[in-house]
């Protein structure tokens, strides 16, 4: 098939499968991947297959292809790889390892063993002209001189992240945030790792969109893009037809700390850890403000690394209050129990249906590789094809 399709001889010679990993990793850059995704939805508007300016926004998570480990033990096997090394290819060196920690060490007791074996090592690591091994030694130095070492879940995709599917369960991977016309074309991506709240896409999906040439004045979504900031951005001149939750309002109210945010799929507040909050006490003042209490775990405040920087670790009880003013939302309530507003949101369906069909049918349930950047990729490389299918479908059905 793929011969057919690049009218080659049935005997000729296909290409080496490693051209494909080298075009990839050697021309394959940001701007390009969006020229691509412009490309496809400037031949649809040519074609006069999109009439309106309505995107429908959702994201949908992409599990990692690697298995998540705990800090410690990812510190524990980078050193372990380093120490194997230096075996086979500098045994002289090992001479100067330091004595291991046992298994049951705390991540702070392998991070302390780690740093004494670098240190040991830091005289002689150059010397010995073994690439191999003093990349590693630069990766394991950088990872602990920037703690990146307590974000990080798996030494091989130090990108990805813990996300909350609902408040029982997680996943581990990447966010896939999406914008489509009404007429089901991708016309806005970004990717960010699992942990990263929805709502704070919005302008980046926007701008996304306006780059492959929709001229934005509508966006149908749920309730995590639902805040003053969306809100203000989208102005006058685009509308926002997503639904107000209490919470989500509350939270949007409030000018929140650097680092909290709202997971509307678990419906609860989430501290810069990532962590959830355990439940939600409301109360209501006097003056008809409501007031929203969030109360975390007290035992995972107690070890969290952020505890001394955070507002909760810093408190008493491990909360955080955060105020609803009725009189703001209002009108944006009023305007969400209009008909009109029901009806647009109606069709929100569509992008949760574009989300299935890129799970089940074009392989985005899992990453095919590692990193960021190799999630984006596959991304947009997905919506290409699944863009090229639907204007094909799209320009028969207007022929017919």
């Amino acid at each position: 098939a793929y011969k057919y399709f690049l009218d080659m001889e049935p005997e000729a010679r296909m290409i080496d499968p490693s051209l494909l990993t080298k075009f990839r990793k050697t021309r394959i850059t940001e701007d390009i991947l969006e020229e691509m995704l412009k490309e496809t939805i400037q031949q649809a508007l040519d074609k006069g297959l999109i009439k309106s300016g309505t995107i429908i926004v959702d994201a949908t998570h992409t599990n990692a292809s690697v298995r998540a480990k705990s800090p410690t033990q990812i510190l524990r096997d980078l050193s372990k790889q380093l120490r194997k090394e230096i075996y086979k290819n500098a045994f002289e060196l090992s001479e100067k390892f330091p004595e291991k920690p046992s298994l049951e060490s705390s991540l702070e007791e392998e991070i302390s063993y780690t740093q004494e074996l670098l240190s040991a090592l830091k005289e002689d690591i150059f010397a010995i002209g073994d690439k191999k091994i003093q990349k590693l030694y630069e990766k394991i130095k950088e990872l602990l001189e920037t703690e990146k070492i307590r974000d990080i879940r798996s030494k091989d995709d130090e990108d990805a992240r813990f996300g909350h599917k609902t408040p029982t369960s997680t996943f581990y991977g990447y966010k896939n945030h999406l914008a489509i016309t009404e007429e089901r074309l991708i016309a806005g991506i970004s990717i960010t790792d699992g942990g990263a709240p929805d709502g704070q896409e919005l302008p980046n999906l926007i701008e996304s969109a306006k780059k492959s040439g929709i001229e934005v004045t509508e966006i149908i979504g749920d309730m995590a893009y639902v805040s003053e900031e969306n809100l203000e951005i989208c102005g006058e001149e685009i509308t926002l037809i997503a639904k107000t939750n209490a919470a989500v309002a509350a939270a949007a109210a409030a000018e929140l700390e650097e680092g909290f945010s709202f997971n509307k799929d678990a419906g609860k507040l989430q501290c810069p850890a990532g962590e959830l909050a355990m439940r939600v006490e409301k109360r209501e003042a006097k003056n008809g403000n409501q007031y929203h209490n969030y109360v975390f775990s007290k035992r995972i405040c107690k070890k969290c690394p952020l505890k001394d920087k955070c507002r909760v670790g810093n408190g008493k009880t491990q909360s955080y209050c955060v105020t609803q003013v009725s009189e703001k939302n209002r009108a944006r309530l009023e305007f969400e129990a209009s008909d009109e507003f029901k009806e647009r949101l109606k069709i929100r369906h569509r992008i949760e249906e574009k989300n299935g069909e890129l799970k089940e049918a074009h392989g985005l349930r899992r990453a095919d590789s590692t990193g960021l950047f190799a999630m984006r990729v596959q991304m947009y490389f997905t919506a290409f094809v699944v863009n090229a299918k639907r204007i094909t479908r799209l320009a028969i059905h207007t022929a017919e």
